[in-house]
């Protein structure tokens, strides 16, 4: 995330709608829009929705687009090495993980969620990879048994592969793999929403592995990808997409 989180400025709210496969989507449009444009104030404001809506009607859908803003809402905080705000907001993160596997239908996610809690525990401090990082294997395994047609899954793998150790089986070409395979199968969802910030953020995650990869032509097609996504995605169009088009050969 960026600073990860680049609006178009078209106000929208938290939304429930109807997905094809029979499962509702509640990806609120407010994130998304804060994400797109980089204005982490809209993305606080779009977690404060989901949390007010959550209150007056509790049900699974609105309370996993929290989580999950809150994980994106984490990832920034990290990014920014704002090490003392995130830590709260981890330990808020762990108890909503453990309330969301009370919900059916979410093992995925709920897998996903854990894995990469160990990942955020790592980032607060780096030295407890020594008794974190075997249990971050066993949660990947986890992770992929429960979630192997899930992009979540996925995507936590490539993030745990492009960061471990290349004997724990870390590779940046596998991660490349996990990412890709996300994508795919965030693609093959006919009900993939027109809010998903997890989608977009998955291409930016891609392309910037990329391009520590030194395969920038690579890193600038996914931009392109994302950009046709969401023209408006400012991070990407203002600065990954004509970074990375600067060291094409």
């Amino acid at each position: 995330m960026r600073g990860t989180l680049a609006v178009m400025l078209f106000m929208l709210s938290a939304v429930c709608l109807a997905g094809t496969d029979g499962r509702k989507d509640c990806s609120s449009c407010t994130i998304y829009s804060g994400y797109i444009s980089g204005n982490m104030e809209m993305w606080k404001k779009g977690m404060q929705e989901l949390q007010e809506q959550f209150s007056r009607t509790p049900d699974a859908c609105t309370f996993y687009a929290l989580v999950e803003a809150r994980y994106g809402y984490v990832g920034y905080l990290l990014g920014r090495d704002e090490k003392d705000a995130a830590r709260s907001q981890i330990e808020t993160f762990a108890g909503e993980i453990e309330k969301l596997a009370g919900y059916p239908g979410y093992e995925a996610e709920t897998e996903a969620f854990r894995l990469a809690l160990l990942g955020f525990r790592m980032g607060l401090n780096p030295a407890r990879a020594v008794t974190l990082g075997p249990r971050a294997l066993k949660q990947l395994d986890a992770t992929m048994e429960a979630g192997s047609h899930s992009p979540v899954a996925w995507i936590e793998k490539a993030n745990s592969e492009a960061h471990m150790p290349a004997f724990a089986g870390g590779s940046k070409e596998k991660a490349a793999a996990s990412f890709r395979e996300a994508l795919r199968l965030f693609e093959a969802d006919p009900g993939l929403a027109a809010c998903s910030w997890r989608y977009l953020n998955t291409m930016v995650l891609l392309g910037q592995l990329l391009e520590r990869m030194d395969d920038y032509r690579g890193a600038a097609e996914v931009y392109r990808m994302a950009l046709t996504r969401a023209p408006g995605f400012q991070w990407v169009r203002d600065e990954l997409l004509p970074a990375a088009e600067k060291k094409i050969k």
